[in-house]
């Protein structure tokens, strides 16, 4: 359960999906001087090699961030992300959510960071350091209960497991309900995965979706059905879902999106999907899952 190592899949199209949206969301909260909180639920090592022999395995960061380093538009998101990305890339670096979050915070915001892994929460305490940033070696997702709510009141939480087991997929659900409850003004971002042809027709529940693309539907539903303020959906695929096998895209699922995100995140996406594209069916779409009333 425990044996997921990010270093494999550091900056690959994924993590350009999810820190984009991280660091639209951290602006966002920048714009108030009052502090926020930030926590990320699975937090990984932090900073990975993309020289090490994980990351060279699967090269996936190729199919990424330096995918993305092609781009030479004027697109203000892109250039944000490539600006702060480049300074680690140079040195054969990927950030990961926390140490973005710890670039992009101020002396008044916390950073709460968790990771279960043993050898990765040694890796993060290493490597992400400062005075308002908080290491926790605990499980995320019985963490984000007990951490909730924090001083600082407004916030971001990042939670983005590995989904290694199905059970990840409702421990998701579970745990940012119950968080919400307890947070209600916190914005929530969940990453997923895509990775095979959704089943629309499939009706059943968690426990009877037997593959993981119908599960990560299921998690988008269960998600649609609490009592949130708004659910703002994004996906990225970059390749053909019909005949690509293994993770063709992803997704976020965030809770309480600030306003005008969905029109940020698209006119980055329509500027950045041609670029990471790695089929001519590549595509990517942003829509409400739930809509403010």
């Amino acid at each position: 359960m425990f044996s997921y190592r990010h270093g494999y899949h550091a900056g690959n199209h994924a993590d350009v999906l999810k820190h984009i949206c991280q660091m639209l969301i951290i602006d966002k909260l920048k714009q108030k001087d009052k502090g926020f909180t930030y926590i990320d639920t699975h937090s990984g090592a932090g900073l990975y090699d993309l020289t090490s022999e994980q990351s060279l395995k699967t090269n996936e960061f190729k199919q990424g961030i330096s995918k993305l380093a092609d781009y030479a538009g004027v697109q203000e998101t892109i250039l944000a992300y490539q600006e702060l990305t480049s300074q680690y890339v140079k040195c054969h670096q990927y950030p990961g959510s926390p140490e973005i979050a710890r670039m992009l915070m101020r002396e008044q915001d916390k950073l709460h960071l968790m990771e279960w892994n043993n050898q990765e929460v040694i890796n993060l305490k290493r490597q992400i350091k400062g005075p308002n940033v908080s290491v926790h070696h605990r499980d995320g997702y019985e963490g984000l209960i007990a951490m909730t709510p924090p001083e600082l009141k407004r916030g971001l939480v990042l939670t983005d497991p590995s989904y290694e087991t199905p059970e990840d997929y409702q421990l998701v659900v579970d745990s940012i309900s119950k968080a919400y409850k307890r947070w209600p003004t916190a914005t929530y971002a969940i990453w997923y995965p895509l990775l095979s042809k959704r089943d629309a027709s499939q009706s059943d529940g968690f426990e009877r979706a037997t593959t993981k693309h119908k599960k990560s539907q299921k998690m988008l539903e269960a998600l649609s059905q609490q009592d949130f303020k708004n659910v703002l959906q994004v996906e990225l695929a970059v390749q053909d879902p019909d005949t690509f096998a293994g993770m063709y895209g992803s997704g976020m699922a965030i809770i309480n999106a600030p306003w005008q995100l969905d029109v940020q995140i698209n006119d980055c996406l329509a500027e950045a999907t041609p670029v990471m594209a790695q089929s001519k069916q590549a595509s990517f779409q942003v829509n409400w899952l739930v809509e403010e009333a």
